[in-house]
């Protein structure tokens, strides 16, 4: 490591360009990965002001002044084996193209981790895409003690007709009252983050002008939030909606969510492979599955180690980690 400067982000002193540096090596990293913001250093700005986004456990390396490999890390509370945890959140991994296999990203990672525990955490959680046979990703996650958790399945559905029987959606507005709504029906699963004032203003009314949420019900009581935005399909850029925060009571009501954010639009979901229902739904709604990511923990203290060692209570997929939206 004797070429590369380690560091935390908070002690890189020019933050503007540290905010571009950032967004470039994510272009980079993930030219080629399905279903990711392509980001620019606006949007960078609100990811990094995510409630909890720490830059002292933060990591970054430097070859010269070149930003050449980073770990973002969010500290947070999170339901974990029924309890709440502090929990570690590594939301994106990523090293330049001409200087990996040189164990930057593995290094990094390391120190994040030490520094997530003289933060408080007791767990961490990443996402990364799983393939078969394991690409060498996942083997470095399992070599520094993260083990899988759940799968989570992405599903595309091109735009179309579409038929919603007699169910409904209305828009519903970004107050306490929604956030009640989707506190009762998820807040019990394993991996929700526990919504405080400022993650929920974070997530829903402080977005950047391009990437807008949108938050609905349905007459049959199905809850979903929706994101329109430029997300890299196929190495280029679409206009893609994910669909997040699903509450589903049937077929009819995923379609009427679906006709109404984005009746003309390549629609993407994510869906934990235990929510057997979703993932049926999702089926005979016209979805098709095109990759698999899995989540993937790895316990800090005793607590928990004891806490993952607890049957799974569903899963909440943090949209986030794993889209960057």
């Amino acid at each position: 490591m004797a070429a590369y400067r380690l560091c935390s982000h908070a002690e890189v002193s020019d933050g503007e360009g540290l905010l571009t540096s950032l967004a470039h090596l994510e272009r980079l990293t993930f030219a080629h990965y399905d279903g990711v913001v392509s980001a620019g250093p606006s949007f960078m700005r609100w990811y990094t002001g995510r409630p909890g986004m720490n830059p002292q456990v933060c990591q970054a390396a430097f070859c010269g002044d070149t930003l050449v490999s980073s770990v973002f890390v969010t500290l947070a509370r999170m339901r974990l084996g029924g309890e709440v945890v502090v929990c570690g959140l590594v939301d994106t991994v990523m090293t330049h193209p001409d200087h990996r296999r040189r164990g930057l990203a593995g290094t990094l990672l390391r120190r994040a981790l030490a520094a997530m525990g003289a933060a408080g955490a007791e767990v961490s959680l990443l996402n990364t895409a799983r393939e078969e046979p394991i690409r060498p990703p996942e083997r470095l996650y399992r070599d520094v003690g993260y083990l899988p958790r759940e799968l989570v399945i992405r599903f595309w559905r091109q735009p179309g007709p579409l038929s919603a029987g007699g169910d409904k959606a209305t828009r519903l507005r970004p107050d306490e009252s929604a956030r009640s709504l989707f506190e009762r029906s998820l807040g019990e699963r394993d991996g929700w983050l526990l919504l405080d004032d400022n993650l929920w203003r974070w997530r829903r009314q402080e977005r950047p002008a391009e990437y807008p949420v949108a938050l609905y019900r349905t007459d049959s009581g199905a809850l979903a939030a929706v994101c329109c935005g430029e997300l890299l399909v196929s190495g280029r850029s679409r206009s893609v909606c994910v669909v997040s925060d699903l509450v589903l009571p049937g077929k009819d009501a995923l379609l009427a969510l679906v006709g109404v954010a984005a009746p003309d639009r390549l629609v993407t979901l994510l869906c934990p492979q235990s929510d057997a229902s979703l993932m049926r739904l999702a089926g005979d709604a016209g979805f098709a599955a095109g990759g698999t990511e899995v989540a993937m923990l790895r316990p800090i203290t005793e607590r928990g180690a004891r806490l993952l060692s607890r049957p799974t209570s569903g899963w909440y997929v943090a949209l986030e980690s794993l889209v960057g939206v």
